[in-house]
């Protein structure tokens, strides 16, 4: 398969928890296995699916080459800074988020 852009990224905006967040990382697993450059960025209600053992996709999602990173002011906001993340989830902050936002070549998603 040739692509047009092929530094394209894909940066994947979760705020959601629940059925509809699983479905989320399923496909963003998916895109990941097929050896695209995901990375997801953990807000809102969805900063509780980086806490060890709060979610059956995210580990499919590390697993399959995917990076993720969650709100350190949605973590601290929620009283959830001290909570054990899963491995493979670092935090960060809006600046970055902004920043990987305005990388050429990045296609957004935002759930």
């Amino acid at each position: 398969m040739t692509r047009d852009h092929p530094a394209e990224r894909y940066l994947l905006v979760a705020t959601q928890s629940g059925a509809t967040a699983e479905r989320f990382l399923a496909d963003a697993a998916a895109l990941a296995g097929a050896g695209e450059r995901v990375r997801l960025f953990l807000a809102a209600d969805a900063v509780a699916l980086g806490i060890a053992g709060a979610s059956a996709g995210l580990p499919r999602f590390l697993g399959s080459g995917g990076q993720v990173w969650a709100d350190e002011f949605t973590l601290a906001h929620r009283a959830l800074h001290a909570a054990p993340l899963m491995p493979g989830v670092r935090t960060t902050g809006m600046g970055d988020l902004a920043d990987w936002l305005l990388e050429p070549s990045t296609r957004v998603v935002w759930h």
